[in-house]
């Protein structure tokens, strides 16, 4: 009878195992990890989602800051997380830059992540300090090649998207150019609003609000539409520069692995979210882009910036220490 007992209990438990395997995701809270300190464009985007996707998700979305090592840190924790849904990466332009400037990654960024969307892109701008007898591009290119010396230029850091696209611009154009690297916009911002160094370029959020201040001078959008926070700014292509348009990006990644009706839901309801106007409104007036892509073009983007600066960064030989 004894035997027969424990035969009975472990039926029972068999039984009781596939209803716990199946449990219906999301059952508990979802950690989204922000590769960034608090406060950096990315954090500002996906706090401004997170909201609104917790409701559509059904639980919370909470955003959790693991800076360090140029995103390095928090996107190696979300590709080494369990790939059940509960740990996603809120990634930024590094997730494909850091592969092209050659860097000794943890992880394969084509193959240990599951794309969920492409969220949001922001648009480059290039500004000056007042002083630069410059206001649109063609302008610009004409004072840089009438420079003696290479055109000082200042970006967020070395393997920024500002910095690589500047590379390449200035390549195209056949101008000289000498990179005076900073850890972050805001001390470059700073110089140039100073005078200190007479060209920036930087996504949107924060230089944008500097251009409304008028404390630096807007010389072109990098878009492919004028922004809403700055309409009176032409985008390169209406100043005659085409084939240069790049766009800082951020999307949703989970660990490789991940059952694909996980992420069917986790990709509908980011969907829904980014759908809800007062998102969108928030979002476009902090001059982001909002996008919303399927999970294969998302990998697609990955996969294609990697090639682009791949390029830049051999043909310029660009080196980070």
């Amino acid at each position: 009878m004894h035997a027969a007992t424990r035969l009975l209990a472990a039926l029972a438990l068999v039984a009781a195992a596939p209803s716990f395997a199946q449990e219906p995701f999301p059952s508990r809270p979802v950690r989204l990890v922000v590769p960034v300190a608090a406060g950096g464009g990315i954090d500002t985007a996906f706090r401004t989602i997170a909201p609104a996707w917790s409701e559509a998700l059904g639980q919370q979305v909470i955003v959790e800051n693991k800076p360090g090592a140029g995103q390095v840190i928090g996107s190696d924790f979300v590709a080494k997380s369990k790939p059940d849904g509960y740990t996603l990466l809120a990634a930024g332009v590094p997730i494909a830059f850091n592969t092209a400037l050659g860097r000794k990654l943890p992880y394969d960024a084509l193959k240990d992540f599951t794309p969920l969307s492409l969220v949001v892109t922001q648009p480059l701008l290039v500004v000056v300090h007042p002083s630069v007898p410059a206001s649109s591009m063609r302008e610009l290119v004409a004072y840089a090649k009438a420079q003696k010396q290479p055109l000082q230029y200042t970006t967020g850091g070395i393997g920024s998207y500002g910095h690589l696209w500047w590379e390449m611009v200035r390549s195209r154009q056949g101008i000289d150019g000498q990179h005076v690297a900073y850890n972050g916009i805001a001390p470059a911002l700073k110089d140039v609003m100073g005078g200190q160094v007479p060209l920036l370029i930087d996504a949107i959020v924060p230089t944008g609000a500097q251009v409304q201040g008028g404390t630096v001078k807007g010389i072109a959008i990098v878009s492919p539409q004028r922004a809403k926070s700055l309409p009176n700014l032409a985008t390169l292509t209406e100043q005659g520069f085409t084939g240069l348009d790049a766009a800082p990006f951020y999307g949703i990644l989970g660990p490789s692995g991940m059952d694909p009706a996980v992420t069917r839901k986790l990709h509908e309801t980011l969907a829904k979210a980014l759908a809800s106007p007062a998102v969108r409104e928030r979002l476009q007036a902090s001059g982001f882009d909002v996008v919303a892509s399927t999970p294969e073009s998302y990998a697609k983007t990955i996969a294609d910036e990697i090639e682009r600066w791949t390029k830049v960064v051999r043909e310029q030989s660009i080196k980070v220490e």
